[in-house]
């Protein structure tokens, strides 16, 4: 029988759905390909790509229906994108596929005779698409602790996840201790995807506290020298590829509520602030609200609040015990999750049980 292979999709919008697949990627023992858009430009070498090509036209025709997200007319990059996911199957069978995220992705693997391992999200997503997403796949993977899981969420889908505990590239790294975090500092971090977040508000909050020290890592820049360094507490550092250690330096990190700043906060035990970003679904309003509730971090379910209440939300972040979530987000993760992958691609597709003897 020809050997099985695995496919994972990943989403264009944000960084976190490629780091994510990377990581999971390289922890599996059977051949991997990624397939999307936009692909982290750098993966293991061992890691296959199947770029497509975007899913959007000028003059498209974008029609609304309960079951589906997103399914625009007269659009080429949509047809070719399936016609390119269609010859993979055809050509890499045995093979599973693990969507993050696409409904349309997953029904039409599912509809191409081929298993999908759907990858969850916070976030109310009790619409018919999902559920269709939901019930049609072979299995769901979430990238968060258990813990995490939202306590309305009805008991069918809890039994059909496997948790596979936060996915950080920085899991297994040296962590933040209260000697290795410099008194006073925060780093402010914005991400990919968008953010409410504004160079004006992050001067306003460094002026409201002039006895911390504040760096920024990420795209917001002042928007001239001299306005920047008006403000002689505040460093803007760009964009960083790695910002572990400037994350273990800081006594405070602030960022979005994504699973992708919030597990490499828990790996690298920060004391953080987790503001929700608006995102369908909710996303991070439910995701800010459970840290909340857990007492691992400062959950703001209602975006960035103006400068004076920030030195009140500094102090109750010093109280907090990054001890408690670290945990959650451990070297074994990925490879918890590859390993649930081969199992489903196994038993899905008929192999016979395989493992890499060298490993």
């Amino acid at each position: 029988m020809p050997e099985p292979n695995v496919g994972y999709y990943v989403h264009h919008h944000g960084a976190g759905h490629g780091v994510r697949a990377a990581s999971i990627a390289q922890a599996l023992q059977v051949p991997v390909t990624l397939i999307g858009s936009q692909l982290p430009e750098a993966l293991p070498a061992s890691v296959q790509r199947l770029q497509l090509p975007g899913d959007t036209a000028q003059g498209m025709r974008v029609e609304r229906f309960d079951a589906l997200h997103y399914a625009p007319l007269a659009v080429d990059g949509v047809r070719e994108r399936m016609a390119l996911l269609a010859q993979w199957f055809r050509e890499h069978w045995p093979c599973l596929l693990v969507v993050d995220v696409s409904v349309e992705i997953a029904v039409f693997a599912r509809l191409c005779a081929v298993p999908v391992i759907y990858v969850r999200q916070h976030g109310a997503r009790d619409d018919a698409a999902h559920r269709l997403a939901y019930e049609s796949a072979s299995a769901l993977l979430a990238p968060y602790p258990a813990e995490m899981e939202a306590p309305d969420t009805p008991q069918w889908l809890r039994d059909k996840t496997t948790y596979s505990g936060w996915l950080s590239r920085f899991a297994g790294t040296p962590c933040a201790t209260p000697q290795s975090g410099e008194s006073g500092r925060v780093l402010i971090i914005t991400g990919h995807g968008g953010t409410g977040l504004s160079t004006a508000l992050i001067e306003a909050v460094a002026r409201q506290c002039p006895e911390r020290q504040f760096r920024v890592a990420g795209g917001l820049a002042p928007e001239d020298a001299a306005a920047g360094s008006a403000v002689t507490n505040l460093q803007w550092l760009g964009h960083l590829s790695n910002p572990a250690q400037e994350m273990r330096c800081a006594e405070i990190v602030v960022g979005s509520a994504s699973d992708s700043l919030v597990g490499e906060a828990a790996s690298l035990g920060c004391r953080y602030i987790a503001v929700a970003d608006d995102r369908p679904f909710d996303e991070q309003r439910r995701q800010a609200r459970r840290l909340n509730a857990l007492n691992v971090a400062i959950g703001l379910e209602h975006g960035w609040p103006a400068a004076p209440l920030w030195p009140a939300l500094f102090d109750a972040a010093l109280g907090l015990d990054p001890g408690r979530w670290r945990g959650w987000a451990n070297e074994a993760a990925a490879a918890q999750a590859a390993r649930f992958i081969e199992d489903t691609l196994m038993k899905t597709t008929q192999t016979q049980p395989f493992r890499n003897p060298g490993v």
